[in-house]
């Protein structure tokens, strides 16, 4: 770690929420790693008051850092990682800020025959942001002010938060595992839902075959998490429909995906799920179905 109470950041995938991040941290001057040699990655910010605001990431340079905020698909992840293998000895810790889980035990495993000394952190956070347009300078809406949570993939490990200088905008969290299974559940309903249907948050209310759909959806999840004994803060139908309320015009990571005509990320939600469900002998039929629509539906 920098010997200094300002951290160091790099940024690998600087998509919507990337940037979004990048945007929170440019008073730290935070670096990218780019896909291809440049200089600088361009960005372009549109803030919750329609006011753009270009921001420049200088290339990393291989010097230290304290932090690398991952924030590829969950399914990129390794493959983003490996051109820098030569270079992560210089990197304290790897922060994967990602939807789904399971790819966090694959990056451990992956850091372990690599010999890294690397931390691996977690993170989740509820802001929202998409792309509006590509380009020499790629453009992103913030959609909504949310919360950045942040800890150690396993909570057994010692959290040292006094020499631990955290990104801007991160919260310090003792047991990422709790709130990343309360945001899995409801991305476990919300994404594959609007993604089936083609529409923003809050239309998964409004059209009563939407919400009959995302009731049983969530009804079905709820019972598997207390099958895993898996605690939520409150009845996952309850909680659906808050989200859906309060995010009524946001389009899912999901969403946007398919729109864009990119792969998703439902192999880490609902298909992480699934091999849960199988390993436990249990069955998701509402989930199961839903998945291998959305995996083989060619109509887009």
């Amino acid at each position: 770690m920098s010997n200094t109470s300002t951290p160091r950041i790099g940024f690998l995938g600087l998509g919507a929420l990337g940037t979004l991040i990048a945007w929170h941290n440019r008073a730290l001057q935070p670096l990218a790693l780019p896909r291809q040699p440049q200089s600088i990655t361009p960005r372009r910010l549109i803030d919750r008051d329609g006011i753009a605001h270009d921001f420049d990431l200088p290339s990393w340079d291989g010097t230290d850092l304290d932090w690398l905020i991952v924030t590829t698909k969950a399914g990129d992840t390794l493959t983003a990682l490996t051109p820098w293998q030569a270079q992560l000895p210089a990197v304290k810790r790897i922060v994967l800020l990602q939807n789904g889980m399971g790819q966090h035990e694959q990056c451990a495993s992956w850091l372990q025959q690599q010999k890294s000394a690397c931390e691996l952190w977690a993170a989740i956070s509820t802001e929202g942001a998409y792309r509006s347009s590509s380009g020499d300078r790629p453009e992103v809406v913030y959609a909504g002010s949310g919360s950045t949570l942040l800890g150690k993939l396993h909570p057994q490990d010692t959290i040292e938060p006094a020499v631990v200088p955290l990104p801007a905008g991160f919260s310090l969290c003792d047991d990422i595992q709790q709130p990343m299974r309360e945001k899995l559940a409801i991305n476990a309903v919300i994404n594959p839902l609007t993604g089936l249907y083609l529409c923003p948050n809050g239309e998964l209310l409004q059209q009563p075959e939407y919400r009959q759909h995302l009731l049983q959806l969530a009804g079905e999840v709820d019972a598997f998490f207390a099958h895993q004994q898996w605690p939520l803060a409150a009845p996952l139908t309850e909680r659906a429909v808050a989200v859906a309320t309060a995010t009524a015009a946001n389009r899912s990571s999901t969403l946007q995906d398919i729109l864009a005509g990119r792969p998703t990320e439902l192999a880490w939600i609902c298909g992480y799920l699934l091999q849960c469900a199988d390993e436990a002998g249990y069955s998701l039929p509402i989930t199961a179905k839903l998945y291998q629509q959305l995996q083989t539906d060619s109509v887009r």
